[in-house]
């Protein structure tokens, strides 16, 4: 695809780690790319790796071995410094509890992240972004108010808004839809999808939705320490 941005590819990434003195091998030598504008669903039961894998991607965590490429840009190569800055600056996450800083408006909320990547642009310019972002998840009357005013639906729109703040490459999102129920929930993947693949952004997601697996481009599940495709 001419323009492509925000290409996952993952070369022979093996995860572990040392417990009571043995070692637990999470994940084993996986080697996978995703494209550009992909929606790709992660499953697996409970301790098979997916959040890991995804924080992987997402440069929250190292591999103990192989490599995690976003672009032709090794993450595994950077410093935590440098994986730091190009995490805020690339990724979007969406999380299942939310992660609305309780202190912070709205709105406040959603300029963090362009804040923290970008602290040299003007305010006004910021929330200005802010605005254009809540107003396409059908917020923008709630800006002033504060999370705990809000429910559940409005606070995981407000955190899809936030995770599109930096225009990233790549949206993360983990059980999404897992405090939800199942009305809301289908709304807030119907936006997340919206705003997220059909804009050109690779989405990749843990979830156990039935509607999502549906509408997925693609698949994969992780068991015995591997990933295939179901």
């Amino acid at each position: 695809m001419n323009g492509c941005r925000g290409m996952i590819t993952l070369n022979h990434v093996t995860k572990s780690y040392q417990e009571a003195g043995a070692t637990r091998l999470v994940l084993n030598d996986i080697s996978a790319e995703f494209g550009c504008g992909e929606f790709v669903v992660l499953l697996g039961k409970s301790g098979s790796g997916k959040s890991t894998l995804l924080n992987l991607i997402g440069g929250l965590d190292t591999p103990t071995a192989g490599e995690v490429l976003i672009d032709g840009q090794s993450l595994t190569r950077m410093s935590d410094h440098e994986r730091t800055l190009f995490r805020r600056r690339h990724f979007g996450f969406v999380f299942q509890a939310f992660n609305l800083i309780p202190t912070l408006t709205v709105e406040e909320n959603v300029m963090l992240p362009v804040e923290l990547a970008n602290g040299h642009r003007p305010t006004s310019a910021i929330a200005r972004r802010a605005h254009e972002l809540l107003a396409s998840v059908g917020l923008e009357s709630r800006a002033r108010s504060f999370p705990d005013r809000l429910s559940g639906g409005e606070q995981q729109r407000v955190a899809i808004a936030r995770a599109l703040a930096n225009d990233p490459l790549v949206v993360l999102a983990d059980e999404p839809t897992g405090n939800l129920d199942a009305d809301t929930g289908k709304r807030v993947l119907d936006l997340l999808d919206q705003l997220t693949r059909r804009a050109g952004k690779n989405l990749v997601m843990v979830t156990h939705s039935e509607e999502v697996i549906g509408v997925a481009d693609r698949v994969l599940r992780l068991r015995d320490a591997s990933l295939s495709t179901t």
